[in-house]
């Protein structure tokens, strides 16, 4: 009995220390773009609650032409939050592609922080942190 309640102390732990360092790389990210592009309404829910202030833009609420003169009308430096699993990916470099040609700059690197982070604790899109959120309170 007392083990389990160890293993759940690790655990909380855990889930508090990739919040934070989730929390931190959101909001440096938030200072640096001018948009975050995600591919669901729960992931866009999810980064409001981790205090995005910046336009969080819906890849999935229009077609891929109106998607980027959506974007490319409104924005210089965007980046791409789409799930972390195959068809996330995919959707990622497609609208990498899309965004870059049209002069869009799409930073990497925020993905693949915020990527290694949610990986660590197996999580493979931006709407676990709302149950990452939930473990921690």
């Amino acid at each position: 009995m007392n083990n389990n309640r160890t293993n759940t102390r690790v655990l909380v732990k855990q889930d508090y220390k990739t919040y934070n360092e989730l929390e931190s790389v959101i909001q440096e990210m938030d200072n640096f773009v001018d948009a975050i592009v995600v591919e669901g309404i729960h992931d866009k829910e999810a980064l409001e609650k981790l205090g995005i202030t910046k336009e969080i833009v819906l890849c999935s609420s229009r077609p891929h032409t109106d998607f980027v003169d959506y974007v490319s009308s409104r924005h210089k430096k965007v980046v791409i939050l789409t799930d972390y699993d195959r068809t996330g990916k995919r959707i990622n470099k497609k609208l990498s592609s899309w965004l870059e040609r049209a002069g869009i700059k799409v930073e990497k690197r925020y993905r693949d922080e915020v990527g290694k982070i949610l990986g660590f604790r197996g999580m493979r899109s931006i709407e676990s942190v709302n149950a990452l959120k939930k473990r921690i309170i």
